[in-house]
């Protein structure tokens, strides 16, 4: 059967099909995150699964991170200074 076929006679028939749900009630607000993978290595310096990557970025926290236009911006740094071979950092 071709697809045209099969949506001719599922409106001819009035077969309601699946559609997608574009507004949620105002009590939704849960986000669940479904992994690819399960969790089986925490250090992200020791191997490069997304999971890993994911659930450290989730976790521990960083010197900087990136803004929405992908500028570095502090997250643990309250300042810092540099004097061409040696940063500072004084965390917050």
């Amino acid at each position: 059967m071709l697809r045209r076929q099969f949506l001719t006679a599922s409106a001819a028939a009035a077969i309601p099909l699946a559609a997608p749900a574009f507004a949620q009630p105002a009590g939704a607000r849960v986000l669940k995150y479904v992994p690819q993978a399960d969790l089986t290595v925490l250090d992200p310096v020791f191997t490069t699964a997304y999971i890993t990557r994911h659930h450290s970025l989730m976790i521990y926290d960083q010197l900087f991170g990136l803004d929405g236009n992908l500028r570095p911006q502090p997250q643990m740094v309250e300042a810092w200074e540099e004097d061409g071979l040696t940063w500072r950092f004084r965390l917050r």
